[in-house]
């Protein structure tokens, strides 16, 4: 393993060592895959510590994960794969995909477990908040914990006690979470590290705080729903029309496209080239394809009208991301 792994407690944060809520590099999970890169975990003051990692993984990367009574805030700027919540029984509830370019939030007050898969070769680049419970509700935010349940705007799986939401990055957030990250790995300023990470908890909990409630969607189409949302991650070139989607996930055309944009925030079609851009981001980025590569892997058949939406949903045209990727 060639994970350079550094754990400190921050010089202002009073601790005498760290205490890890989340993934342990030292767990041997993490020691049985040959993986390349940076981990740093750092304890910024009691109950409150933050990781921060850019890895290569070197082999398969599967397994369970469990984690202490906290609420985690993840953002990625480079991911693939995915992850499940457990439930009692050990048997997987709905997927949630790595993608950068969000937020993960997840509340659990009881501890969670879980299961992740992240395929070889892919670079996993981002940082993890954690929050313990104590802090959590010091920080006022413990009464949003009752509001989050399936019918939360931001809802993206839930079970076993824990829920998980996920929102777009918003710009300026962004820049204080590449701040934070730049500061963490080749930084020494304290200070300003503790300031862009609280920042950073204070926009989450307004985020889950306003966030309107979503417009009721029947419980025997939440599943479907969730399928059909898993469909379209998984294959994204497929030539999805909301026929296929439909008959596939096991609803109407109707229910389908009423019940996706009440429980994602999205329509069907946004929601497929949302995702088809990010991967394909993610694609030129690696330097695993060129521009047209990509736009064909992600199911654009012209290259050009990639490009366009890529410039629109970007603020750049994908070529001048492939350049500096292979620089």
């Amino acid at each position: 393993m060639n994970l350079r792994v550094e754990q400190r407690a921050l010089a202002q944060s009073d601790q005498d060592h760290v205490v890890v809520l989340g993934p342990n590099p030292a767990d041997a999970t993490f020691s049985a895959v040959s993986t390349d890169g940076a981990y740093k975990i750092l304890g910024v003051r009691p109950g409150l510590t933050i990781s921060v990692f850019d890895m290569v993984i070197g082999a398969d990367f599967v397994g369970r994960f469990a984690t202490e009574p906290c609420v985690a805030i993840d953002f990625l700027f480079e991911a693939s794969g995915q992850g499940w919540l457990l439930d009692g029984d050990g048997e997987r509830l709905s997927s949630i995909p790595y993608r950068p370019g969000r937020i993960y939030i997840m509340a659990a007050p009881e501890g969670a477990v879980g299961f992740y898969d992240v395929p070889v070769g892919s670079r996993f680049k981002g940082m993890d908040i954690r929050v313990d419970m104590a802090l959590w509700r010091k920080l006022g935010a413990g009464e949003i914990l009752s509001s989050l349940d399936e019918q939360h705007s931001l809802h993206m799986a839930s079970g076993n006690g824990t829920w998980v939401g996920v929102l777009p990055v918003p710009p300026q957030l962004l820049v204080v979470a590449r701040a934070l990250f730049d500061s963490a790995m080749v930084e020494n300023d304290d200070l300003a590290f503790e300031a862009r990470a609280l920042d950073i908890i204070n926009a989450s909990i307004n985020a889950m705080r306003t966030a309107q409630p979503a417009v009721s969607v029947p419980p025997r189409d939440r599943r479907p729903l969730q399928r059909a949302r898993d469909l379209m991650i998984a294959e994204l070139a497929r030539p999805w029309t909301l026929d296929d989607l439909a008959r596939d996930a096991g609803l109407t055309q109707k229910r389908l496209k009423t019940g996706f944009k009440a429980m994602y925030g999205y329509a069907v079609y946004a929601f497929l080239q949302e995702q088809r851009l990010l991967e394909g981001r993610r694609l030129i980025k690696s330097g695993e394809m060129n521009v047209t590569q990509a736009a064909l892997a992600v199911g654009y058949g012209n290259p050009s009208h990639f490009s366009q939406l890529f410039l629109r949903r970007f603020g750049m045209q994908p070529s001048r991301l492939r350049t500096s990727a292979v620089e």
